[in-house]
């Protein structure tokens, strides 16, 4: 099965390691040119991992013709990452009719905790084709 990306996860190298209704695991190779002013990732690319993650997850819990849209993200960074991989796991805290609630995190190769947010999504009917669709990843 093939599996479709957002332009901005094509954009910045996210890929999906694992896309379940009820997890979702997304790794990023980190190179200078999605790093900020200091020398680190940028924090909008963090949120963009995280972000993403959690809006995969909740394609997938969307009602039939419904979409699941970012709301709000409320994130916090622990440490800057200046080179390797990152992982992200986001997890549904709440799937409602209307929204639902994410709970994202990102390590580093060392799996320390680099940032973390919880992510509204709002489930809007559906105005177009779904851009996630499940793969199997090494994971499973």
């Amino acid at each position: 099965m093939t599996r479709r990306t957002h332009p901005l996860d094509d954009l910045l190298g996210i890929r999906y390691e694992e896309l379940s209704a009820g997890r979702v695991i997304t790794s990023l190779s980190l190179s200078p040119r999605i790093h900020g002013s200091a020398g680190a990732v940028h924090g909008g690319v963090l949120a963009a991992l995280m972000e993403s993650a959690a809006s995969a997850g909740g394609a997938l819990n969307a009602d039939e013709g419904r979409s699941a849209v970012c709301a709000e993200t409320q994130m916090h960074h622990m440490r800057p990452v200046v080179s390797g991989t990152l992982h992200a796991c986001a997890v549904p805290i709440h799937c409602g009719l209307t929204q639902q609630l994410w709970s994202a995190e990102v390590f580093d190769e060392r799996n320390r905790l680099v940032s973390c947010a919880t992510v509204q999504l709002l489930n809007v009917p559906d105005h177009g084709t779904p851009v996630h669709e499940a793969v199997p990843g090494p994971m499973g």
